[in-house]
């Protein structure tokens, strides 16, 4: 198993980002760091703070005194994307997993992308919807939003994906340099964005299933966010049309 061909390279790379999150990220890190420190490879933790107005920072720094692998970047308060984007380019792991800090996937899946990495995707999506998916704690009226959400993404930006807003990717290191290079999205809807250049750059594509459970203290506000998303994804089209992804 390759997992460091370069010993000044990390074999993977995890970037966390967070906004407002200062109960919540100490449990995250101790969970990350248990599940990474029993593995085989070498790693990294990135956590990206997005201007939050609590003490995320300053308890995420406190925290990774104890572990040098783990270290804080911050960012002014300007989107999940942006803080993502920061955070895979900041990263120096021949393979990066973006990872919510709710943890709703349990990360020892995370070993399922890994694996998928080995086999040659240059991109793998933790999907919460195709066969084989488990959702948890989840209403009916949220999980028809969602069904409503994709069915209008694939009509206007990008096809072939049951689930685009899955907080849980794995990229290549290459290619995660060359699709966060090009993003310009900084909300929510930069995963439509990232998906349809890796689309339009003939990249390999794995959606996988896992398990999720619903968070009750989520971030996400049920119609204002869904719509700025969309209207994301409306400009990703724009974008495109200008010719502004060369």
């Amino acid at each position: 198993m390759p997992y460091q061909s370069e010993k000044a390279k990390p074999y993977l790379s995890v970037v966390v980002p967070a906004f407002n999150e200062e109960q919540r990220i100490p449990s995250t890190l101790d969970r990350l760091v248990a599940y990474l420190g029993a593995q085989e490879y070498s790693w990294e933790v990135i956590v990206v703070d997005d201007g939050s107005t609590d003490a995320t920072a300053a308890v995420a720094s406190e925290w990774a005194v104890s572990e040098p692998r783990v270290r804080v970047e911050s960012i002014e308060h300007t989107g999940k994307g942006w803080a993502v984007r920061k955070g895979m380019l900041a990263a120096t792991g021949h393979y990066r997993f973006m990872c919510d800090a709710d943890l709703a996937m349990p990360i020892g899946q995370l070993g399922a992308f890994v694996n998928r990495g080995i086999e040659g995707y240059d991109v793998v999506v933790g999907s919460r919807q195709i066969e084989g998916a488990r959702r948890f704690n989840e209403s009916y009226g949220r999980h028809f939003r969602g069904r409503l959400f994709n069915w209008l993404v694939r009509l206007i930006a990008v096809r072939g994906f049951q689930d685009t807003q899955c907080g849980f990717k794995y990229f290549a290191g290459d290619a995660a340099e060359r699709l966060f290079g090009l993003q310009m999205a900084r909300g929510l809807g930069f995963d439509i964005e990232i998906l349809r250049l890796a689309q339009k750059g003939g990249m390999r594509i794995l959606e996988m299933p896992i398990d999720w459970y619903h968070q009750s203290d989520g971030k996400v506000r049920p119609l204002v966010d869904p719509l700025a998303m969309l209207g994301e994804a409306v400009k990703v089209r724009i974008w495109e049309l200008q010719g502004k992804y060369r």
